[in-house]
């Protein structure tokens, strides 16, 4: 191979390696970052162990509650474990939202805020979250600063000795 060729080769190879290594560099500013998504931050402040609610306020939502939900929902889908698993750690604002949206089931969205902000102090109420002396907001702006908390399940199957 002259000299003369084996130059233009490599140039030709150097050249290519180039453009290789430019286009790769253009791929990967193209490419889209997917960023590592932390998990929500759970809510401070407040909790439903707090006292939140009135019992005006869930005695008023226990009639909502029983003219609106009672015909699709039993009290224990709303009690206990279950309510524990769906809503423990997250805001009383997405309680709110669920409830204004979705329910009731028949006439979804249809429920007066009032009327959702009650039926949720009767939630709490059925969950044994303690009273307090105010009324819960009914609005969902006002309750991003609430956690839902729940109580531990109770021990009271504790074995005695004979």
């Amino acid at each position: 191979m002259t000299r003369r060729l084996h130059c233009r080769l490599l140039c030709f190879l150097g050249v290519s390696l180039l453009n290789v290594g430019v286009i790769a560099a253009q791929t990967a500013k193209k490419a889209p970052v997917h960023p590592v998504s932390k998990p929500a931050a759970a809510p401070t402040g407040p909790s439903t162990l707090s006292g939140i609610y009135t019992d005006e306020q869930s005695a008023r939502g226990r009639d909502v509650y029983l003219g609106s939900c009672k015909s699709c929902h039993a009290p224990e889908s709303h009690t206990g474990a279950t309510f524990a698993k769906w809503w423990r750690g997250k805001r009383l604002s997405d309680l709110f939202a669920f409830i204004s949206e979705r329910m009731p089931k028949n006439d979804p969205g249809s429920l007066a805020p009032e009327d959702v902000a009650d039926v949720m102090a009767y939630l709490l109420k059925m969950n044994q979250m303690p009273v307090g002396s105010a009324e819960l907001p009914p609005d969902a702006d006002s309750l991003k600063k609430f956690r839902i908390e729940t109580k531990p399940a109770s021990s009271s199957a504790k074995r005695t000795k004979p």
